[in-house]
């Protein structure tokens, strides 16, 4: 009966999608918290985010004890996330924060310390512009390989950690290429080395390795500057900074060496 009572409520709140929705009530009487919390999921399939919200509050408030509370908590959060504006990814982030500190330890608290990275990933920007949200989202990532090393939402951490390294080296090499360009070599290569240092594994060390032996260079650092061009043409052989690297230091020979001749 009540399998056939849940059913019946789900086709009839389809239906009324289906011709609007504006008369649908969101929260059916005598409704079980198993059958409120599937019409809440189906209100969330089908993005009516306001509605969904009501049907899972209605479960916290009236079955605070019930399997379904925590569930229906996620379900908040998954609204606002799902709606994906600014104002919404931060009370997201504001709901998930609080089912991890009210349910440590359910089987649910590792996606939604997850989810409070995603909720940071989703608002960051591109190099050159504020990287608060990349570093945000990296130390919510963390907590989760932290807390909960062996789920899958950790795996998925690790990987959401790369891109944001990834994204936040591009920005520090965006500004060295600032001073790189007026020649500001100190400036660019304290930047560089920071990303060396760092970064390892980041996928532009051609260009950074490049640029950093040519600061030092012009730095009077010249020894230095010439091991890190010649690391360029080692490792990045195919490269067009390898190219590069081989110009300025055949430049910069036959210049020495073009020194004290008679014109």
């Amino acid at each position: 009966m009540k399998r056939a009572f849940g059913a019946t409520i789900l086709l009839s709140l389809l239906f009324l999608w289906g011709c609007g929705g504006k008369r649908t009530n969101p929260i059916p009487e005598n409704a079980t918290a198993s059958q409120l919390y599937k019409i809440g999921r189906e209100y969330l399939k089908h993005k009516r985010y306001d509605k969904a919200r009501k049907v899972f509050s209605t479960i916290i408030r009236i079955y605070p004890k019930s399997k379904y509370a925590p569930r229906a908590k996620l379900g908040i959060a998954d609204s606002y996330f799902k709606k994906g504006d600014i104002a919404s990814l931060t009370l997201a982030y504001n709901e998930y924060r609080e089912f991890v500190s009210l349910y440590p330890y359910h089987p649910k608290a590792a996606y939604a310390q997850y989810m409070m990275g995603m909720c940071y990933f989703k608002q960051m920007h591109k190099p050159g512009r504020d990287q608060t949200n990349t570093l945000l989202a990296i130390e919510e990532f963390k907590k989760v390989i932290e807390k909960y090393p062996d789920t899958q939402e950790a795996q998925e951490a690790k990987k959401k950690i790369e891109t944001c390294r990834q994204v936040y080296a591009s920005h520090i090499l965006h500004i060295a290429r600032f001073y790189f360009h007026i020649k500001k070599w100190l400036g660019a290569s304290w930047r560089l080395q920071d990303i060396i240092e760092k970064y390892p594994d980041f996928e532009k060390m051609d260009e950074v390795y490049y640029e950093y032996g040519v600061s030092l260079y012009n730095l009077g650092k010249r020894g230095e500057g010439k091991a890190f061009l010649a690391k360029v043409i080692t490792d990045y052989p195919k490269s067009k900074w390898a190219k590069k690297a081989r110009k300025f230091i055949k430049e910069k020979e036959e210049k020495k060496h073009g020194k004290g001749k008679t014109p």
